[in-house]
């Protein structure tokens, strides 16, 4: 099987992260002024509930399967065995959490959250049925990429249609979900091309394994969703949950195009590794983390820069306090980005998942213990903390890991991120001044996000960023070569129609000769 280009899986990934950062900055204005902040925490503090149930339908089997497949890409018997193994996998699990969640869903959950809460019993449905695991493995992301597009448009506007008022609640909760199963389910029609009939399935054989990669899920589960349940039990109500579901949902937004590489990256790695190609694993590291320094700072600053007039702008009245939580939130988009490449990138594809679970394990004892601490006395600023803290301390460890066992030179990492900050640091100081003369409105938002851009690229050429000019002058080469082509192209056919031309010329004249009378 040839080896699929890496540009183009990134190019298919990004285009989707993309859409999903667009798509809620084109729904969420929309959906927080028509449901409201307290609608918004509830949607939060449930679906925090059912994600520790989804936790244990997929286990470790997301991460894991990408490897396996990865690893059997060229084998196509072996990989069959594989798909079938995790999918049969899969469906005991959920099959099994499906039944203990509806317990909850019946007899624990309150009674004004029981049709969102069965609502939500579809997401475990569709970790069932999600296949999306193996396309990836097989970095076939063009394919997962145009499905996951297209229903996502389908859910963006069926909830400006039919969402109207607070009580459409459980409206908005659906058409999250059920373009996604049916998405999923179309996925499987893609199969045959793939997979084979295989025999000797033994879908329990790696359960140790899956087992393995389980707890590291369920350590940043502890730090991504409890603290959001936390919320929940210290505070009245549901309104510091809907303050700090949108403030994360601002940054996780921004953090889709940090992260975008990784998900290609993962089947690549481990090929090359189970090749023993070590000095490629290196070398698609540091570009890795070189691609989180020059998108994440930017990022980093510009959110500080604009939050206080971002918030009130995007989000309407009743969200104020949101400013200050995607300000404490910032920093996340540079330790995510980092540990992201650390743990997924590198440990994972080597198959030191071990080490993953111990910084993640690391992360969540800090989290834990912080959310203890903060939330009762400071509720959503608490939490936010707490996330960040959390964060770092897992991009830490990892970092403190690799220079002990030497697995590869950090410095390369470190040096080369100086020219991003002293970009960024420009950037935010351009914002910060320009906001003075501009007044709080949509227009200034976007001429504020334009300097920010137009500032951060002139300073990195300016100093001559080695990354930077890579991707600008491959962007370019490929432009020249695509009209090179067409021009090509262009003239291979000018010269076949011309010299069809001179061939049906000649043929008429041919033609012509032979009609003459004969005179002898």
């Amino acid at each position: 099987m040839a080896e699929k280009s890496l540009k183009k899986n990134f190019i298919y990934n990004v285009s989707y992260q993309l859409l999903m950062l667009i798509a809620p900055f084109v729904v969420t204005p929309y959906v927080s002024r028509v449901l409201g902040v307290d609608n918004i925490g509830l949607y939060s503090y449930a679906n925090s509930i059912v994600s520790y149930f989804m936790l244990v339908a997929v286990l470790g089997t997301t991460t894991y399967a990408q490897r396996a497949i990865g690893y059997s890409q060229k084998d196509k018997e072996e990989r069959s065995r594989k798909f079938w193994e995790i999918v049969i996998f899969r469906l005991l699990t959920s099959a099994v959490t499906l039944g203990g969640y509806m317990i909850y869903a019946f007899l624990i959950a309150p009674q004004n959250q029981r049709l969102i809460c069965l609502i939500l019993a579809m997401n475990i449905i569709n970790s069932a049925l999600d296949i999306s695991w193996f396309l990836q493995g097989m970095e076939e992301f063009g394919k997962t990429t145009l499905f996951s597009t297209l229903f996502r448009i389908a859910s963006i506007v069926s909830i400006f249609v039919f969402v109207k008022s607070a009580d459409d609640l459980w409206l908005y909760v659906l058409f999250s979900i059920v373009y996604n199963v049916i998405g999923n389910l179309l996925l499987w029609a893609l199969l045959p091309k793939y997979i084979c009939k295989v025999r000797n399935i033994h879908p329990l054989k790696d359960t140790k394994t899956i087992l393995q990669m389980f707890l590291p899920t369920i350590a940043v589960q502890l730090y991504t969703v409890l603290d959001k349940s936390m919320l929940g039990w210290f505070a009245d109500g549901y309104t510091e949950n809907g303050y700090y579901e949108q403030a994360e949902k601002v940054v996780k937004m921004a953090l889709t195009a940090v992260t975008a590489l990784g998900l290609v990256m993962i089947p690549r790695i481990s090929r090359r590794f189970k090749e023993g190609d070590m000095a490629q694993v290196h070398a698609y590291l540091y570009k890795s983390y070189r691609f989180v320094w020059m998108l994440a700072v930017p990022i980093m600053f510009g959110l500080i820069a604009i939050a206080d007039i971002f918030v009130p702008i995007f989000f309407g009245d009743g969200y104020e306090a949101c400013s200050l939580l995607i300000q404490l939130f910032s920093p996340l988009v540079i330790f995510i980005g980092l540990s992201n490449v650390t743990g997924m990138q590198y440990f994972v594809p080597i198959g030191k998942q071990n080490v993953l679970t111990l910084t993640v394990v690391i992360g969540a004892m800090v989290n834990l213990v912080l959310n203890l601490c903060l939330i009762p006395f400071f509720y959503s600023i608490g939490a936010c903390i707490a996330s960040v803290v959390a964060e770092f301390s897992v991009a830490t460890a990892g970092f403190v890991y690799c220079k002990k066992k030497k697995c590869f030179k950090l410095s390369p990492v470190f040096l080369c991120s100086w020219k991003y900050w002293v970009a960024g640091a420009l950037m935010c100081a351009a914002v910060f001044i320009s906001k003075i003369w501009l007044p709080l409105a949509i227009w200034s938002l976007i001429v504020l996000i334009l300097i920010g851009i137009l500032v951060y690229f002139l300073a990195l050429f300016l100093l001559r960023d080695a990354f930077l000019l890579e991707v600008f002058h491959k962007g370019v080469q490929t432009i020249r070569n695509l009209f090179g082509r067409k021009r090509k192209n262009k003239e291979v056919a000018e010269t076949a129609s011309s010299s069809d031309k001179e061939g049906q010329e000649q043929n008429d004249t041919t033609e012509k000769q032979e009609d003459e009378p004969y005179e002898g």
